[in-house]
């Protein structure tokens, strides 16, 4: 579903949300448009990357919420093919980026980023980073005939809202764009002790000890 929507003509900011298949106060839908090649209308990708030249670029928060991410393995697999509990020390380094839901791959230095970010950090007092990574190690005690690994799972924050792009000039037809329905995620650098590491044990199969018990 498109969620870039466009007013025809300089317009006050709209002091709501509307939903990507909703028609403008100023404007009508791309949606409305059905005679609209492709090539008319801009895509979510060309919108955003305007931010950076634009006159006008605004992120416009709507929720903010944080949690705890999907645990994951981290680090190698450690095997103990002994006949007593083996410490093993397991290095890991874990990154996690910022993700959104219209699939545009963000940085630290792309405007909309930036934008994003002043937004979430004005409305909610927190900050955003593009990208965070943790590097540890972890003690674990691994039983004879045992496989031991590390899992975790990072804190995160989640934001909602929509951007609001004014151009001097028309840009694909009109002065003013909207992106709706945007959601992004990413690393919850105002806690980041919030997540949680596990060290986790399991019977080596037979296939991992003839491939580690030699």
């Amino acid at each position: 579903m498109d969620r870039a929507q466009s007013a025809s003509k300089p317009a006050k900011r709209l002091g709501r949300a509307a939903s990507a298949v909703a028609a403008l106060a100023f404007g009508a839908s791309l949606l409305g448009a059905p005679n609209a090649m492709a090539e008319d209308t801009p895509s979510t990708a060309q919108l955003l990357g305007a931010c950076s030249w634009a006159d006008l670029c605004e992120f416009h928060p709507q929720s903010y919420w944080t949690y705890t991410g999907p645990s994951h393995q981290v680090g190698s697999t450690a095997f103990n093919c002994a006949s007593q509990v083996n410490q093993h020390r397991i290095d890991w380094s874990d990154t996690t980026g910022t993700t959104n839901s219209v699939g545009v791959s963000v940085s630290a230095e792309m405007k909309f980023f930036e934008v994003f970010e002043a937004g979430v950090s004005a409305s909610y007092g927190h900050s955003w980073q593009a990208s965070h990574t943790d590097s540890e190690g972890e003690t674990v005690n691994i039983p004879p005939g045992y496989k031991g690994w590390v899992e975790r799972a990072a804190p995160k924050q989640q934001a909602t809202g929509w951007y609001e792009i004014h151009f001097g000039s028309r840009y694909y037809g009109h002065y003013i764009w909207y992106v709706h329905d945007y959601q992004s995620s990413g690393f919850n650098a105002d806690n980041p002790r919030s997540g949680a590491v596990n060290l986790k044990d399991a019977p080596m199969s037979q296939t991992e000890r003839n491939q580690h018990c030699r």
